[in-house]
């Protein structure tokens, strides 16, 4: 018996680091690949240099925030050529992304899914893609974004509020995570005294650059709607968005400021649905409405790129895991992203796809998931939490698989649903 769990214990191990070699040789396979967005990097990595390097953080370089200039500054300090330097810190945040669904599926399942859920995240193709071929960070701030929902999963607010503002700061698509946030605080989940983290979190990030002498009126107003939406004037910027399928040219302006409106309002009448039934947000709750924002705020704003819906990837892995019934909605979200990349990877203009496709399979994604928790909401009682699994079986022997309701990494049992932040949250097996 022992030497069979033996053996079982390192075929698993085996198995797992050859998972890994994969995941390492496909991000190398895309070193030397230069994209449009990489050679921008490359020319602000230049004139980082040129200012003086580390003083160089001083400047306004580029349109990214401070913590970005930090990260390419770091880039400078390890050897080889730029190209690789930059991709090797992007890189980096895939580790952090799956340390998260490690722990975000572990806490759900146990060891074995959260090492399954790593693995997986770690191989989505547009995880892959995005830092090792694409040269972008979109990682850098997702991950963040996914701590912090790791941390309102696991009940510690002022976690959760620091890491969705480095989310933030490092890029403004980290404003997708935030409408969870405001969920938790109005449906009495989370009090309000963590956002005080918000600012206090913004203003350490930028303060070595203010310090080294650039402004601090034009750094903490990076993200000025009017400095921000010159850079991508269109409706969309070829996103699998609600916009693929009003090609608005004539009045684009009005059109665009009605649009910021009606995603404020759908968000917020979301909200307001949640918040009436008074239903306690567990943990299978908060991942899906955290999911239900980050693909659907990119979905309904203009001015999106294609990687814009790089949190919408992760998340609707991570629903999965909570909720399998859903498997297939990270395979309509990653079909989507994946399908609007190749215009920016390969150079083609021509469309070997209709636009309207991609888009399509986003809005099926979007409807499902508002729709299981809009159905959640109603099918149980105001104020009541999502209905428990039965109990965990026992801590089972080693040579034994696991229990589908096997308890969470470090033996940490999911707790229950609190009436306010800082407390535990309910279980919630779906």
């Amino acid at each position: 018996m022992r030497n069979r769990l033996d053996r079982r214990l390192a075929s698993e191990a085996l198995l797992v680091l050859a998972l890994i070699a994969v995941a390492a040789l496909a991000r190398y396979a895309g070193r030397h690949e230069q994209t449009e967005d990489m050679r921008i990097f490359t020319a602000w990595y230049r004139k980082l240099l040129a200012a003086g390097g580390f003083e160089g953080l001083g400047k306004e370089i580029g349109n990214y925030n401070a913590p970005f200039l930090y990260l390419l500054w770091a880039a400078s300090l390890l050897p080889g050529s730029i190209t690789i330097k930059i991709k090797l810190v992007w890189t980096a945040f895939d580790v952090l992304l799956a340390f998260f669904t490690y722990r975000l599926a572990a806490f759900r399942w146990g060891v074995r899914a959260g090492v399954a859920g790593a693995l997986i995240m770690v191989l989505l193709p547009t995880v892959v893609i995005n830092a090792s071929f694409y040269g972008q960070m979109d990682a850098m701030w997702a991950s963040f974004a996914l701590g912090g929902v790791h941390f309102l999963v696991r009940g510690k607010p002022w976690h959760c509020v620091v890491f969705c503002t480095v989310a933030l700061a490092v890029k403004p698509q980290g404003v997708f995570i935030f409408p969870l946030l405001a969920l938790m605080v109005l449906a009495g989940s989370m009090r309000l005294l963590p956002l005080v983290a918000a600012p206090v979190t913004w203003v350490l990030l930028d303060l070595p650059a203010i310090l080294l002498g650039r402004d601090p009126v034009e750094l903490l107003t990076i993200y000025d709607p009017a400095r921000q939406s010159v850079h991508v004037p269109a409706l969309t910027s070829n996103a699998p968005s609600v916009w693929t399928f009003f090609p608005f040219t004539a009045r684009a302006d009005t059109v665009r400021n009605l649009a910021y409106l009606f995603t404020a309002a759908l968000v917020l009448g979301l909200i307001y649905v949640l918040v009436a039934r008074g239903i306690r947000m567990d943990a299978t709750r908060i991942v899906t409405a955290a999911a239900a924002f980050a693909i659907g705020v990119p979905f309904l704003m203009p001015g999106m790129h294609e990687r814009y819906f790089f949190l919408a990837d992760v998340l609707s892995l991570v629903l999965a895991i909570y909720r399998p019934r859903l498997w297939y909605v990270p395979m309509l979200v990653q079909a989507a992203s994946l399908l609007m990349y190749q215009p920016f990877l390969f150079g083609r203009n021509d469309k070997i796809i209709d636009p309207m496709i991609p888009a399509g399979f986003m809005l099926a994604a979007l409807v499902v998931t508002v729709h299981t928790l809009v159905r959640d909401v109603f099918g149980a009682p105001a104020g009541a939490p999502e209905p428990a699994a039965p109990e965990p079986a026992a801590q089972e022997p080693a040579a034994q698989e696991p229990a589908a309701q096997e308890p969470a990494a470090g033996g940490d049992p999911e707790p229950a649903a609190p009436a306010r932040a800082g407390e535990s949250l309910a279980a919630s097996p779906a």
